[in-house]
């Protein structure tokens, strides 16, 4: 039985640490989000002055979006990970009991 609090433990290692990688992953994409918003403002400053830069800032906006929509996935990913972390913990509080109950 202890090999099973063993396994329960190298599990939440694991998942922990694809937690950190995708939770960095996540704040990444949000500051490439907020870089490419910054740039967007730059440009609209612009086009107030010269009106023909609309092709440029509609490709910026477009990549504004994407990058917003790449933030949420990571995020959504980090999540996932999380969710394996709660069920890590429950599982050792569990495998721990059960191995002490046995004493």
């Amino acid at each position: 039985m202890s090999e099973d609090l063993l396994t329960e433990i190298r599990k939440l290692e694991i998942r922990l640490q694809e937690f950190i990688e995708t939770e960095q992953k996540a704040i990444q994409s949000l500051k490439n989000w907020i870089d490419k918003l910054k740039e967007l403002h730059n440009f609209t400053s612009k086009m107030q002055e010269n009106p023909k830069l609309l092709g440029e800032i509609l490709k910026l906006r477009l990549e504004s979006i994407k990058a917003f929509h790449d933030a949420l996935k990571e995020m959504s990913r980090a999540e996932h990970e999380k969710s394996h972390l709660l069920e890590s913990y429950g599982a050792i509080l569990f495998r721990l009991e059960e191995q002490l109950s046995k004493f």
